[in-house]
Formats: structure tokens, sequence, C-alpha cells
């Protein structure tokens, strides 16, 4: 028997001081007991990491059933908790809004710009759990966010203990279909798309919001899914822009490919040969394609100059055949040569450059990044945003749901629930969306207090170094760098 279950007694006839004072420490113990449930959810342990931290300690556990009510009783307020924190992200995304356009203050349904993005709990295409994650752009908060899953563990053992196909079991299916966590009978694969429509149909009654355009990977699937289904109608239709790190991933993948292509045909693109297609030069050909386009947003003109022209016709020049007509201008340029000509330098020897492409190399990779740099995909890229939030945001929660090891649907609404708190709230703010009782002068705040500075001066240093960078053009590109 446990602790809890060793001091609870059923008070009899009418409540004396005594059983108030007894049904208060149970109270108390049964706050501490959810707490410790709470806090072993949080840092990816269970019910066995509980029992070995007691073991250690020397000290009482409970056992396996307090531990199940216990996370049941974490799952029923994980509801409410998600509600409220959802409420205050909206609303202060909206004020954001029309912070930025007045107008929008007595429209009742206003249009947004979102990110989305999905991400399983298992690697591959054979995760029982997924889950996808809206969040606005302009505020960087979390509007919406959808948990489906293919597994019920109790359907399971029921089904196994009683006969699938007994009557018993489909009688007891039928009480059971409110608290199943199995809401998902698709592939693995489509639950991301299945996850935007469900919060993509829900966008006007929930939030008052519509998601006109959104902000995804190279995958195309979840925005065609989205447009064939028309949720706003056939008037106003989605629009899909593109994150800028996956246009340049899919620049290194396309060069790759273009490796193995031409060495089927005898032809060798890569090597230890100067001016060949290395996966270092892959690598920093596409940081380059990535810089390019954002220090060019919106000008789409600009854009492809930059990508498709100056940087390759920058990379194949010698000293004999300089080819620097499409670089910028300036004593800022990145291009050493226009550099050094408008300091009034003699400019430097081409070998000191350490991304050399070879004519032939250029000639075989210029489809590449005229099919990359086409108008159809730089104007999705005219937001010049990534999706950065959104693969931050899964890191934290898989850091509290572990990929190695399987979960249940509640434990992981849980974790994403408490990850989308801090990212959206912070510490401060969360803590009083859980907690019913006063804060003041408590451990807990004073704590969380602590961790809200930590991650605002690590915000605040962040956006220094990016703006010392920025500005400090020879920090990206150099003679001898590029």
């Amino acid at each position: 028997m446990d602790l809890i279950s060793s001091r609870y007694r059923k008070p009899k006839g009418r409540p004396t001081k005594r059983r108030k004072m007894l049904a208060e420490n149970s109270k108390k113990l049964w706050q501490k007991s959810s707490k410790t449930v709470d806090e072993k959810n949080s840092n990816s342990r269970g019910h066995a990491a509980l029992e070995t931290f007691s073991s250690v300690l020397n000290m009482p556990t409970m056992d396996r059933k307090t531990f199940a009510k216990c996370m049941h009783n974490l799952s029923v307020k994980n509801k409410e908790v998600k509600k409220k924190m959802l409420e205050m992200s909206r609303q202060a995304a909206r004020e954001a809004h029309v912070k930025v356009d007045a107008s929008l203050k007595n429209q009742e349904i206003i249009d947004v710009s979102v990110s989305y993005d999905g991400t399983w709990q298992k690697r591959g295409h054979t995760s029982n759990l997924g889950l996808g994650i809206i969040i606005d752009i302009l505020s960087g908060l979390v509007l919406d966010f959808e948990v489906l899953s293919k597994y019920c563990h109790n359907c399971v053992v029921a089904g196994r203990d009683m006969g699938v196909d007994s009557a018993e079991f489909h009688i007891w299916q039928k009480g059971h279909a409110d608290e199943c966590d199995k809401n998902f009978d698709g592939t693995s694969g489509a639950m991301e798309m299945h996850a935007a429509l469900i919060m993509w149909r829900r966008s006007i009654s929930d939030c008052q919001m519509r998601f006109v355009s959104m902000l995804s990977d190279g995958d195309s699937k979840t925005f065609q899914f989205l447009s064939d289904n028309k949720i706003y109608g056939s008037d106003i239709k989605i629009e899909k822009e593109e994150c800028l790190n996956h246009i340049a991933k899919r620049l290194g993948t396309s060069l790759r490919n273009k490796v193995k292509e031409w060495k089927v045909k005898k032809v060798t693109l890569g090597g230890r040969k100067q001016g060949s297609l290395t996966d270092k030069n892959i690598t920093k050909l596409q940081n380059y394609y990535r810089k390019a386009i954002k220090d060019n947003v919106p000008d789409t003109d600009k854009m492809k100059t930059a990508t498709c022209i100056a940087s390759l016709m920058h990379c194949s020049s010698t000293d004999k055949k300089p080819m620097h007509g499409k670089c910028p201008e300036g004593e800022s340029s990145w291009c050493f040569y226009k550099r050094a000509i408008a300091k009034g330098e003699t400019p430097g020897s081409h070998s000191s450059m350490k991304t050399y492409l070879s004519p032939q190399v250029v000639e075989k990779i210029m489809p590449v990044y005229q099919r990359l740099a086409s108008d159809t995909i730089l104007e999705r890229c005219v937001a010049g945003k990534t999706q950065n939030s959104n693969e931050s945001l899964h890191s934290c929660i898989w850091r509290k749901c572990p990929k190695e090891v399987f979960v249940s649907k509640r434990r992981l609404e849980i974790a994403v629930t408490d990850a989308i708190e801090k990212h959206n709230l912070g510490y401060v703010k969360s803590l009083e969306a859980k907690e019913d009782s006063c804060l003041n002068d408590s451990f807990s705040l004073t704590i969380a207090e602590r961790q809200d500075k930590r991650r605002i001066s690590q915000n605040i240093s962040t956006k220094q170094k990016r703006k010392r960078n920025a500005t400090n053009t020879n920090a990206a590109y150099s003679a001898g760098a590029f």
C-alpha cells in the first residue's frame, strides 16, 4: 500500500475537526503526488524512474495504480490549461496584428500568415503518434496544435482479454469511446495533412482567424490537401510560402544527385581535384544560396541575379578570366574583387578563393540553379522566413518525450502543452496558469522568475550577435572564404 492509500480514510458521519485536518492533509499529499508525476513526465521519465529514485533515497513510493490515477488527473487538468493558454495566446497574437494594422481592430475575423509543420514520435513512417503545430509568423506564438494517435493501449488489452470479435468487447468499446486514445486510422505519413485539416477547419470558430498564408517545407502534400478541401470556400485561396532553410537544402540535395547522376555516365564532378563539387563546396553553395535570397527579399529579380548568376560566375572566376560583372558593387560587397575596386586597391589573387568551381562543373550544375531560381519558387520566398520556431519547439517536446521510448497520447499531450506554455507564456505565466493556490514568495515562483530572466538574456544576446554579423559583412564573406 502506498503513502496516500495508507493515510486516506473515508469520513463517516459529520466531519469533525480531526477529520477535516486529515482530509486537508490527504489533499496536500495528493497534490504533491500529482506534481511528482508531472515532474517525471517533464523529465521524460515514468513510474519505473520514480521507483528507482525512491529506492536510491530509501523512501516510500506510490504504486502503479496511484501513479495512473495521478496521470489521469493531470490529463483532465491539462485540457483546462490548454484551453486557457491558447485563449491568451490568440488574444496576444490578435493584438500584435492590430498594432501593425489598426483597421483590423473592428474586424471579427482577421487573415494571418502562419508557419505549419508536423512531427512524429517515432523516426520513420511507422509512428503511432504524430502532431501538427501552427505558429503565427508575426507574433511567433503558437495558435493551435493537434495530436493524432493510431494506438490505444486500453483497447489492445481489452481486445486481447475479451476477444476483438466478441459482443462483450463491442459493448465495452462503446462505453470507452469518449476516453479512447485512438483518433486516427490512416497512415503515419498522412497525419501531418489531417492534423492541418482539423485545425484549419476550426480556425474561424476557435481563433476568429483565417490562416490564408502557410509557411511550410518543400513537401506540398499538406498545402495541396488543404487547397483541394477548399477550407474557406472557392473565393479565398490559401497561399504557400517556402522556408528558406528547406529551399537551401533542396539545392544541396539536387547538387549531390547531380554528382551521382554524372558518376554513372563516367563523368566525375566530385573528388579531390581543384574545382570539383565536393561535399564541402556543396554546403557552402547551399549557404550562399540561402543568404542571397534572404539579403534581397522581396525583390525576386535581385534574388535571381544573386543566386543563379552572380554566385556561380564568381566561383568560376580566375585571374586570367575574372567574371564579377553581376557581383554587387561597393565597399560592403561580399565579392573581394568588387570590394577592392571600390576601395581603389588592387584585387587579390583568385587562387586564395576556397570555393572554386571549374567551368565544366558550372556547366553541369547550371540547370539546377536555373530551376531553383525560377519565378515560381522565388515568389514563394519573398517573406524571407524560416521554420526555426517550429523546429525549436519540436526539440523541446521530444526532450520531454524521447523518441526512443513509447509514450501514450495523454502523456504526449501533456508534454506538448507544457512545451507550448513555456514557449508562449514563459515560465512564470505558465506556472500561474497551472497553480490554483497563491504563489507569492514560493520557491517555484523564484525559480520560474530566474528561468525567465535567463531566457530573456539569452534571447537578447542572440539578437545582438545576429546584428553584429549582419553589419560585419566580412563575417560571412571574405576574399579567402568566397
